[in-house]
């Protein structure tokens, strides 16, 4: 979700920094920020404010959470071509998940918000399974929320070497996007690189005509 579909930087850095302005801290760059996240909450806020070995730690997370819940759709908005890439796809019957880091209370937020019942299957959080991404369960678990079998081929597609990492563990082909939060691919296994929504759409799309 964060760095694929949406842009999320200006309002995960606005509730980081209001964050470490309550906590006493001195703010970071936008740059600083965006380094911090893909993850999952419990990284982003060691990172962004104290360990997670620090007493303070559960208290900063509560702040965080409270600042970015208060104002999680501000100014996050779909990357230019998602719309009509998440359109043709609909158009093709290709069934879709989102499989995030973020807390699957902020995921259902933003799908609400942009109206994206319409196009996915099921959203997941970094919190709807025991363990998050590069680990392969929320992609099985996408998979039986969305009626498939586990050996129902699947295509990840993601910005950060979470997603590249979870769709090695899980055997299936890897999508690296160039438009997100990750300006170097940190990851060695994807199958193709989309510097454009279109081309993810293509991807996909001449990925189905072979299995048919």
């Amino acid at each position: 979700m964060d760095g694929t579909l949406l842009d999320t930087r200006h309002d995960i850095a606005r509730a980081a920094n209001n964050a470490r302005q309550e906590l006493g801290l001195p703010r970071l760059s936008l740059e600083e920020v965006v380094r911090a996240v893909g993850d999952g909450v419990n990284l982003f806020v060691s990172r962004v404010t104290y360990p997670q070995s620090d007493s303070r730690f559960l208290a900063a997370k509560e702040v965080f959470m409270r600042h970015y819940a208060e104002n999680v759709t501000g100014d996050t908005k779909p990357y230019d071509g998602i719309p009509e890439l998440l359109d043709s796809l609909r158009r093709e019957s290709v069934p879709m998940g989102i499989v995030s880091n973020k807390p699957a209370a902020l995921v259902d937020k933003l799908v609400q918000y942009f109206g994206w019942q319409l196009f996915f299957t099921t959203w997941l959080g970094g919190d709807s399974t025991p363990k998050p991404k590069p680990d392969k369960g929320p992609l099985v678990h996408a998979l039986k929320q969305s009626g498939l079998s586990d050996s129902h081929p699947i295509i990840m597609v993601g910005d950060g070497h979470q997603d590249v990492l979870a769709a090695k563990a899980m055997g299936c082909a890897a999508v690296w996007v160039s438009w997100g939060f990750n300006k170097e691919q940190s990851a060695e296994y994807p199958s193709f690189r989309a510097d454009h929504p279109r081309d993810v759409g293509s991807f996909i799309i001449s990925s189905l005509v072979q299995r048919r």
